[in-house]
């Protein structure tokens, strides 16, 4: 019989060669005991497979992997392609008030690991990680690998999150931080995470690395106004950490990576009633066309992105899960690195404009509304021009050239398969010089999965002919019983 939740595929592809030197680099240190690392590896370079081929090699059980929330279940997916049959792997997803139900799901999990000599691999997000009762029970357990995913989130060395994970480096036999930005704002980014990672690289207290590295001044001496010893600094780091930059030329041409979330209560209540009234229709015996039943499938997919209009055509929001995730996408990419953000609706434009301006990053668009200089001043790349491009996928998504850009996100797709292509041929196209990255925002249990499965079958079905829309294989998912937002 199967192991509950346990992850199969077919073999595993073959390392890429930055990959196969990161695990020597993590190995050799681990063979040396030095028993923490770091692998700073470019987004979309495989940091993730790199875990895993290590925690596979030595046979390490169990592992728990702390991420943001937006990656649990992409860890879900690495291992079944990578280490197939490999481990029982259990994603912990959902608020936080939730956390005890999820603390006893991995805790029965692990017993039941330890019970039928099984290898296991939890996964959860940092922030319910470090609310009881989970940290209590992680922290009285001892784990044999612990990893922290996109640990610059853990940078600022009095946060809690960051406390927690560098106690919960005690408690790890291994410890291994991925991300592909180490050090976001300045040298001193790297202490909390080095607290994790090896605390005896760096100095015992922040306090001392900060006055050891950089030079104070300012009110009350707590303005940066330079820095020192920063050779020996990056000779340190370099002691622990393996880094991959945009100069890696083994990556495939172009790559796609879902990431998922949930609607809110709110969110998920105002998608149950219009997804009833939906269903209903189509079981009303009214004839069906392409045309009306796109209306109310773009009803479903604005509220899965956040925003409803009522009967006056006034926009609200309705909910914020969508622009968190697309929010905590852009966060771990530099600041200076330029993204194409495409969407259907004219509010999605103006959400990608609001976090940008949050993050504090200038936007510029393409859409019926914005004119061309605003293209031309994101394509010309200076220092103050915009690094944040919102194309509505109508007005943008053919013949024009965005390879400024390698990092793509679809906050919304329509249901035109052609304009869905036209738009990635913006990017991976003649003079594009690096690998591109498409993201793909999804909600779960909403349209968004349906329109994600949908494209991806009907991409593969393209010969010669461009099957121009989605609506009857969408319509035919709404036909049977599917799962809704749970509230």
């Amino acid at each position: 019989m199967t192991a509950p939740g346990f992850v199969s595929s077919l073999c595993p592809p073959p390392l890429w060669a930055h990959q196969q030197q990161a695990v020597a680099f993590v190995s050799d240190l681990w063979e040396r005991e030095r028993r923490g690392a770091m692998c700073a590896v470019i987004m979309g370079g495989g940091k993730s497979r790199i875990a895993i081929e290590l925690a596979n090699q030595y046979q390490l059980s169990p592992l728990l992997i702390l991420s943001p929330l937006r990656v649990v279940d992409v860890w879900r997916e690495q291992f079944a392609r990578h280490a197939p049959d490999q481990y029982e792997f259990l994603a912990l997803n959902g608020d936080a008030g939730q956390v005890a139900e999820r603390m006893r799901a991995a805790r029965d999990r692990l017993e039941w690991c330890r019970a039928k000599s099984r290898r296991c691999a939890i996964a959860i997000n940092y922030e319910s990680a470090r609310q009881e009762p989970f940290r209590k029970w992680a922290l009285a357990n001892f784990w044999r690998l612990t990893i922290a995913d996109e640990s610059h989130k853990n940078k600022e060395p009095s946060g809690l999150t960051s406390r927690f994970v560098g106690q919960l480096g005690l408690r790890s036999f291994y410890r291994l931080a991925l991300t592909g930005t180490p050090m976001p704002h300045s040298p001193l980014d790297i202490w909390a995470q080095f607290r994790f990672v090896d605390r005896h690289v760096y100095d015992p207290t922040f306090i001392s690395f900060r006055l050891r590295y950089a030079i104070m001044g300012g009110f009350h001496q707590h303005e940066v106004k330079g820095w020192r010893d920063l050779d020996e600094l990056r000779q340190k780091f370099f002691s622990r950490a393996f880094q991959v930059g945009p100069e890696v030329l083994d990556l495939p041409g172009e790559q796609d990576l879902t990431l998922t979330t949930d609607l809110t209560a709110g969110g998920a209540r105002i998608y149950r009633d219009m997804d009833r009234q939906l269903c209903a229709w189509l079981e009303s015996g009214v004839p069906v066309t392409a045309a009306n039943a796109l209306v109310r499938l773009l009803r479903l997919q604005q509220i899965a992105a956040g925003s409803v209009k009522d009967a006056a055509g006034v926009e609200h929001c309705v909910d914020s899960a969508k622009g968190r995730l697309l929010e905590d996408l852009l966060e771990d990419l530099a600041a200076d690195e330029p993204v194409v953000v495409f969407c259907l609706f004219r509010a999605d434009l103006r959400l990608v404009r609001t976090i940008a301006d949050s993050l504090g990053r200038p936007s510029a668009e393409v859409s019926g509304d914005a004119g061309e200089h605003e293209l031309a001043a994101w394509k010309r790349g200076r220092k103050s021009d915009p690094v944040i491009l919102a194309v509505q996928i109508a007005a943008g998504g053919v013949g024009i050239d965005l390879t400024r850009a390698r990092y793509a996100v679809y906050f919304s797709t329509g249901f035109n398969l052609g304009a869905y292509l036209q738009s990635r041929a913006r990017l991976y196209r003649a003079g594009q010089t690096r690998p591109v990255m498409f993201y793909h925002l999804v909600v779960r249990s909403t349209v968004d999965e349906m329109v994600a499965r949908a494209l991806k079958k009907r991409q593969h079905l393209v010969d010669s002919v461009l099957k121009e829309d989605l609506v009857d294989s969408v319509l035919k998912e709404f036909r049977c019983p599917h799962p809704l937002p749970t509230i």
